[in-house]
């Protein structure tokens, strides 16, 4: 065994203790430091819980006491002790974020969302170098986006969107090299979108739709090839749509509606093999939609609406098998709907309205049984409204109003179980209103009006359980109003104006409890008024008017709050008794006569005097609906007119339109076995006699006369 001296053994024991020694004071330095870490990170939580109302917040576990950090709220403690996650979303903090928050130097994860923050956004946080998410939005934070967030170099999550933010979007966001989403929608942003966004080459998802952006869309966008959604719209961008983000070969979803871009939809948008949804609406897009959409094999939803497009409807968008929604609508398009639409077995939305689009509807369009809204209305198309739209068993939208349709309503459409509107209205569809439309139990708004049917109102409509709105005025419909419509629980309009409908006004009306507008005005409807309308007592709008009605109002009226009632142009009159006058007094708009007093107070400018008032189009539409009511209290038919419909500033008054009142006004008075009406200037010849207000006053006066003289 060697022996060890006595000089070396005294060394190696001093060097032991040494060691022991610096070890120690090591410990406690670390411990200290430690401890006082902790200490700073403790501090900064206590400044959030008073800036922002911590004894109000919903919940605020352990927070202020003596328990281990890691058992606050929210709260989440690393291996080193240090506060790594603060997680407060939804949990009512209100006011500002301190800056004290900017201390928390192991802070990986920042979650203040869905609260009542205002205020900044503290440059402090900048100095969060660890800090990998940052959710701040849905709140009322106000200011401007602090440049200092560009040094959160580990950053991947950043979410400031659905707040108050103002100014520019910081050209520092473009340091962010590991960020993977950046949300920045909601706000109130303003300038030009920064090309350097162009270098954050691992983003994902660039939202920052919803805000006061201006100017153009970055051609830089195109070169983040790991973009997979891009939403821009609900700005004012401005310019064209660059050809570049035809180079986005992982994008998904681009959405770029609802800005100020113009110019041609690019060609090159047709590369994005992956995209899904593309919304360009609400734009100023021109030229014809590029027909390389068409290669789009994955496209959900294609919305192009509300811009300048012209041209014809591209047949190669029939290769979009996958798509469920086509919105064209409100452009210039023109030509033939594309039969190739029909391959679009899983279209869900066909909307192709407001365009110059002719021709007849495709019958192939009834091979998307999943069609459940179909929108062709303002067209120009022509020809019948083909039989096999009523093999669409999932539509619930039919829109077909303001083109030139001709031809019968297919009694096929009755087959529309889930149908919930059908607009057809401003088309020259004539015949008569299938019986089998009273089959569609789903349906809430019929629209028929401004057409040329005729025959009677099915009483099969009544069975319409779900119905809100019946609107066929303007037809030619004649017989009686069937009692059956009494039977609309859920209608609140009824318009039936301007038809030739015959016979009393049904008292089962009267229980259409929640009706708001009863417009039955032009028509030959004669009898008193039922009393029964009494109980109409969410009724607003009562129109009688032009129609051989007869007697005095039912008192039950005096119940009805009313805005507007109409019953001049008719022999029914207003008691003269004072309560009921003083009802009358209650409307904003009444027009019609009071018992035993003149008629000519219900026209528009009842006293024209020579050399003042003109004769408008106004003043020959009202003779018109009085001479049509005296034919029908003299049993003769409604009177064709020329010009039917006179419009001021389109239609100017006419020679003819004189004329053709004094004939057929003379008419009903042989009928009726009255003496003629003399006039002043009895030939009133165009280029000769000039329209005088004389002609207007004898041929009212005349009207007038007659209904007082037929009265019962």
């Amino acid at each position: 065994m060697p022996v060890v001296s006595l000089t070396a053994a005294r060394f190696i024991l001093g060097s032991w203790v040494a060691v022991c020694v610096w070890g120690a004071v090591v410990n406690v330095v670390n411990h200290a430091a430690a401890q006082g870490s902790v200490s700073s990170d403790r501090a900064a939580l206590v400044a959030l819980y008073h800036a922002t109302g911590g004894p109000n917040w919903t919940d605020r576990t352990n927070w202020l006491t003596d328990a281990p950090l890691s058992e606050w709220f929210g709260v989440t403690i690393g291996v080193t002790n240090r506060v790594t996650v603060l997680g407060l979303e939804g949990n009512a903090l209100s006011g500002p974020i301190p800056t004290e928050l900017g201390n928390l130097a192991n802070l990986e994860w920042l979650n203040l969302s869905d609260n009542e923050l205002s205020g900044p956004i503290p440059t402090e946080l900048g100095n969060l170098a660890n800090l990998l998410v940052l959710y701040l939005y849905g709140n009322q934070l106000s200011g401007p986006i602090p440049s200092a967030l560009g040094n959160l170099a580990n950053l991947e999550w950043l979410n400031l969107s659905d707040n108050e933010l103002s100014g520019p979007i910081p050209t520092e966001l473009g340091n962010l090299a590991n960020l993977l989403v950046l949300y920045l929608y909601g706000n109130q942003l303003s300038g030009p979108i920064p090309s350097a966004l162009g270098n954050l080459a691992n983003l994902q998802q660039l939202y920052l739709g919803n805000n006061e952006l201006s100017g153009p869309i970055p051609s830089a966008l195109g070169s983040l090839a790991n973009l997979g959604w891009l939403w821009l719209g609900s700005n004012e961008l401005s310019g064209p749509i660059p050809s570049a983000l035809g180079s986005l070969a992982n994008l998904q979803e681009l959405w770029l509606g609802s800005n100020e871009l113009s110019g041609p939809i690019p060609s090159a948008l047709g590369n994005l093999a992956n995209l899904q949804q593309l919304y360009l609406g609400n734009n100023e897009l021109s030229g014809p939609i590029p027909s390389a959409l068409g290669s789009l094999a994955n496209l959900q939803s294609l919305s192009l609406r509300n811009n300048a497009l012209n041209g014809r409807i591209p047949a190669e968008l029939g290769n979009l098998t996958s798509l469920e929604r086509l919105e064209l609508d409100s452009n210039e398009l023109s030509g033939p709907i594309p039969t190739e639409l029909r391959r679009l077995g899983n279209l869900e939305r066909l909307w192709l309205s407001s365009n110059q689009l002719s021709g007849p509807i495709p019958s192939a369009l009834g091979n998307l049984a999943n069609l459940q809204s179909l929108a062709l209305s303002n067209n120009e198309l022509s020809g019948p409204i083909p039989s096999a739209l009523g093999d669409l068993a999932n539509l619930r939208g039919l829109f077909l109003y303001d083109n030139a349709l001709s031809g019968p309503i297919p009694p096929e459409l009755g087959d529309l179980a889930n149908l919930w509107s059908l607009w057809s209205w401003g088309n020259a569809l004539s015949g008569p209103i299938p019986p089998e439309l009273g089959d569609l139990a789903n349906l809430r708004f019929l629209f028929l009006s401004g057409n040329e049917l005729s025959g009677p109102i099915p009483a099969e409509l009544g069975s319409l359980a779900n119905l809100e709105q019946l609107t066929l005025h303007v037809n030619a419909l004649s017989g009686p109003i069937p009692p059956e419509l009494g039977d609309l629980a859920n209608l609140w309009s009824l318009i039936l104006s301007e038809n030739e409908l015959s016979g009393p006004i049904p008292p089962e009306l009267g229980n259409l409890a929640n009706l708001q507008d009863l417009f039955l005005d032009d028509n030959a409807l004669s009898g008193p008024i039922p009393p029964e309308l009494g109980s109409l007592a969410n009724l607003g709008w009562l129109y009688l008017n032009a129609n051989p009605l007869t007697g005095p109002l039912p008192q039950s009226l005096t119940k009805l709050s009313l805005y507007s009632f109409w019953i001049h142009f008719t022999q029914a009159c207003a008691p003269a008794d004072g309560a009921f006058q003083a009802w009358v007094g209650t409307l904003y708009n009444f027009r019609g006569a009071t018992c035993g007093q003149d008629r000519t107070g219900s026209f528009t400018d009842a006293a024209l005097m020579p050399g003042g008032t003109g004769v408008r189009g106004i003043h020959v539409t009202e003779l018109r609906q009085l001479v049509d009511t005296v034919r029908a209290v003299c049993e003769l038919p409604r009177a064709a007119w020329t010009d039917r419909r006179i419009i001021a500033g389109e239609t100017p008054v006419r020679a003819v339109h004189l004329t053709e009142l004094r004939a057929r006004l003379t008419e009903a008075y042989r009928a009726c076995s009255l003496t003629p009406p003399t006039y002043t200037d009895p030939v009133i010849v165009r280029g000769m006699t000039p329209i005088k207000t004389v002609h207007w006053t004898e041929l009212r006066d005349a009207g007038v006369r007659a209904l007082d003289a037929t009265a019962p």
